[in-house]
């Protein structure tokens, strides 16, 4: 057997637990599934927002080396509670049923978000698929209101379906500069705090978003959220948690020390677990 045998052993055992997920949400919870996608929203670039206002005296920020859905068990109630899932700008769930395992893949697995967001190929992805800006994509959006998740209990979370910039293919294609990748990087991640913020969202789950295979950079990541959280979006939000699994990338560590680093809005509190 090759070299990758047992990788490919394990993608093909996921993809068939992938599809059995898919059926069981589809039998058991098609309920929450129908209400679910009828109450998503749809948000691109053209969406106006309004001006950001602080809600809370202080924004607790946490750093934890857990996954979103770990994140979604232990801080998505009572508050209003939404995850940002670094989504595939071209395919619901991304390789979800092909058995791939990056964060959004881990999200439809423990929740509906797969058989919701399938609910939208006609009039999202395909619509996104038309134009992928030389790889950075555009600033758009899916809002889905209390998704059914499980864990080691059940919970209702929102979710923000949202891609980063993929600086791997516009540098491969020499579609983009860095600074170029940059200026999408600092807009898209914008868009998605309005998002949370437009939607009066208490608790808000991030991560090391675009810093796998999209090649983002977790150290420039982490900067431009810090910024936004210490100034356009200050105290918007009660708590905001950076759900990054510890690993060999070293993202977890990147952002750890960005926040560890000059606070300079006295009114966040910075708990790193």
């Amino acid at each position: 057997m090759g070299r990758n045998s047992f990788y490919w052993t394990g993608k093909s055992q996921r993809a068939k637990e992938a599809a059995e997920h898919e059926e069981q949400m589809r039998k058991y919870y098609s309920e929450n599934i129908s209400r679910v996608a009828m109450e998503t929203k749809i948000y691109s670039e053209n969406f106006v927002f309004d001006d950001a206002v602080s809600k809370s005296d202080k924004c607790e920020i946490i750093v934890e080396p857990i996954d979103s859905v770990s994140a979604i068990m232990e801080y998505s109630a009572p508050s209003p509670t939404a995850v940002l899932n670094f989504a595939s700008y071209k395919y619901p769930g991304g390789g979800f049923l092909q058995g791939s395992r990056a964060q959004e893949e881990c999200l439809c697995h423990k929740s509906t978000l797969f058989n919701v967001l399938s609910k939208f190929e006609d009039n999202y992805y395909a619509e996104n698929r038309k134009d992928l800006n030389g790889g950075l994509y555009r600033n758009k959006a899916l809002y889905s209101p209390n998704v059914y998740f499980r864990g080691y209990s059940a919970r209702f979370c929102d979710v923000i379906t949202c891609a980063a910039p993929n600086y791997s293919v516009a540098q491969r294609y020499g579609c983009a500069t860095k600074e170029e990748n940059s200026k999408a990087l600092k807009s898209r991640i914008e868009f998605v705090l309005n998002i949370a913020k437009e939607n009066e969202v208490e608790n808000l789950i991030l991560g090391a978003f675009g810093c796998g295979v999209f090649g983002q950079d977790a150290a420039e990541v982490a900067q431009v959220f810090k910024d936004n959280l210490e100034n356009k979006f200050k105290n918007v939000f009660h708590k905001v948690i950076f759900a990054i699994p510890q690993g060999k990338d070293g993202n977890y560590e990147k952002f750890k020390e960005v926040w560890r680093q000059n606070m300079k809005n006295k009114n966040q509190k910075y708990n790193k677990k």
